[in-house]
């Protein structure tokens, strides 16, 4: 927003940041007057609202993999959601498994990340399973690790498998393997 006096709209990455609370509370205070007296930029906000309750019901159904912040899976363990947390070396494996009261399963991915511009996670299920891409992914690079949460539906499903992860750095050369990371997953006993 402009320092002029002449109240600019907010970018959308302020209206994000706004709306996840990660501004002080000048930002904040700008932002409220602005949201005050217009009515498009309100609007971008109830469409946030809205965007950012779907985006909730699908990670709560366990219909979505994604990558997100240790603020976010510190939010859902404040609100009583049980969290289960496995935290994976570089190039190491882990066993793994999920129980019938885990909201989330988060695989914390230990890597270096200093001088990444761009994240993309590849994953692929042995033998000869499922593989998805994500693009462009959020990361902190002093954080030395990524949070992927599981796609928990289908992993209820599932029966004993290896999955394998691999973090990309894409560079204008192309794609460059930061590591990898190995889940052996084993149903939860029934009971």
């Amino acid at each position: 927003m402009s320092g002029t006096g002449v109240r600019a709209h907010p970018s959308f990455g302020e209206l994000l940041d706004y709306w996840f609370g990660d501004m002080d509370a000048a930002a904040v205070d700008q932002i409220d007057a602005h949201l005050f007296g217009c009515a498009a930029c309100g609007a971008s906000i109830d469409h946030l609202a809205a965007l950012a309750g779907g985006v909730r019901e699908c990670v709560l159904a366990g219909r979505l993999s994604v990558v997100v912040t240790p603020g976010f899976v510190h939010r859902l363990a404040a609100q009583g959601l049980r969290v289960r947390e496995y935290r994976v070396p570089l190039n190491g494996s882990v066993n793994c498994t999920v129980a019938a009261d885990d909201a989330v399963v988060v695989g914390r991915l230990q890597v270096p990340l200093a001088g990444v511009r761009r994240l993309d996670v590849a994953s692929d299920m042995a033998p000869g399973g499922a593989s998805g891409w994500l693009r462009d992914v959020p990361f902190d690079a002093a954080s030395g690790e990524v949070l992927l949460l599981a796609r928990l539906a289908e992993l209820r499903l599932q029966p004993a498998h290896v999955l394998r992860v691999r973090l990309m750095a894409v560079e204008a050369q192309g794609a460059r393997e930061l590591g990898h990371f190995t889940f052996r997953h084993s149903p939860a006993p029934a009971g």
